[in-house]
């Protein structure tokens, strides 16, 4: 029989292995204690008062037991859910960085030419395929650029207008130069494309 010396366990202290996250509020279900159910009690302790009160006690020891462990299952899947987020993530930046590795390659074996020894052709040759060895990289990433033709109508979401310009044939509202590539990830606009538009 529970009596008054034994310790219950703190309704807010989960155990000393569980992740503390204070946000975390589980309400447990309070049952509705009126004649109906003290009456019920009683009929299922045959009358027996002290057999009812002990009932009820060890039910309430129980209901603290399964809210303890439920607060300590979800505390843990919460830092299990963490951490493999947070291993997913090194992981894609892993993959990102080695994909780009080439890259750096291409740059060193660029500038690691005797550039006395180099037109200024070899050496934008040189330029050329660690650019294009980028973009394969980016293309391979999922990365596109967006590259309007001349003449091309103006797309705000795609687009954006830094200047106006003319330019023979191009219609008012239309590409008239591309001042910097933009970039799109399948839907999503990571950058868009500078171009100078017609007025």
């Amino acid at each position: 029989m529970h009596t008054d010396s034994q310790e219950t366990p703190d309704m807010n202290t989960p155990p000393d292995d569980v992740l503390e996250t204070p946000d975390t509020d589980v309400e447990s279900p309070q049952p509705e204690i009126d004649d109906v159910f003290v009456a019920s009690v009683l009929d299922e302790s045959d009358g027996d008062v002290a057999a009812a009160i002990q009932w009820l006690q060890d039910s309430l020891e129980e209901t603290r037991e399964s809210r303890l462990r439920a607060l300590s299952e979800l505390r843990n899947n919460q830092r299990r859910a963490q951490e493999n987020e947070t291993r997913v993530s090194k992981a894609a930046r892993a993959s990102v960085i080695r994909s780009m590795l080439t890259v750096v390659d291409q740059l060193e074996l660029a500038l690691g030419q005797n550039l006395d020894d180099m037109t200024a052709a070899q050496f934008a040759h040189g330029v050329t395929l660690a650019r294009d060895e980028f973009m394969k990289t980016l293309g391979d990433l999922g990365a596109n650029p967006i590259e309007p033709a001349l003449g091309e109508l103006f797309d705000p979401l795609r687009h954006e207008a830094m200047l106006k310009q003319d330019a023979d044939g191009v219609e008012s509202g239309h590409v008239t130069m591309i001042m910097q590539l933009g970039f799109v990830l399948g839907d999503v606009v990571l950058r868009p494309a500078k171009v100078a538009i017609a007025p």
